[in-house]
């Protein structure tokens, strides 16, 4: 159960959040965690919306390479609710069963593509080591250049910063994060 109301474009809520909730409308459609607790930031939560919405479907990414790197955020943050939208979402932009499966259970990247194993090495050297080794980061350079570097970090950290954000508000998507298999 969320700790604060889902903001909506009433009186209850102050304009600058009714302002933020009429721009996410407007700008996706709709408006689901943890969008919906972003708008209590007011033009903030509208902006980092935008970013959410920028990398997930306007970056040198393709879509299966990008809920790839989603998916890694989500399990290494252990966030159920991201976890299963974007498993289903993974699926229907192509990111292979194989590779989900490797994320879910931690398990070795042997026998993924090339370009699975790299987001997924990177994103958890990104998450879990103190740093991103010399390795991983001249191969993700290689793979895809600056730009696609500096998108896929950005891409797993606002899932990092998402995840952070249910915590917060929501304790039962919290509590359901417990449910998945342990590292």
């Amino acid at each position: 159960m969320p700790r604060l109301p889902i903001p909506s474009d009433t009186e209850t809520f102050t304009g600058e959040t009714r302002a933020a909730v009429r721009h996410i409308f407007e700008t996706r459609g709709s408006m689901p965690p943890p969008s919906s607790y972003l708008t209590y930031a007011g033009q903030a939560g509208a902006r980092l919306s935008d970013l959410v919405e920028h990398l997930r479907y306007h970056t040198s990414l393709s879509d299966a390479e990008s809920e790839l790197a989603i998916c890694t955020a989500a399990r290494a943050a252990n966030a159920d609710f991201i976890w299963g939208a974007h498993v289903r979402l993974g699926l229907q932009a192509g990111t292979r069963e194989e590779a989900i499966h490797a994320v879910d259970t931690y398990a070795p990247l042997d026998g993924l593509t090339a370009d699975e194993a790299l987001i997924i090495g990177f994103g958890r050297e990104l998450l879990e080591a103190p740093r991103v080794s010399d390795d991983t980061f001249d191969a993700v350079r290689a793979r895809y250049g600056e730009q696609g570097l500096l998108e896929l970090t950005a891409v797993i950290s606002v899932y990092i910063m998402n995840a952070s954000i249910l915590r917060v508000m929501d304790h039962e998507a919290a509590a359901d994060a417990r449910h998945l298999t342990p590292r």
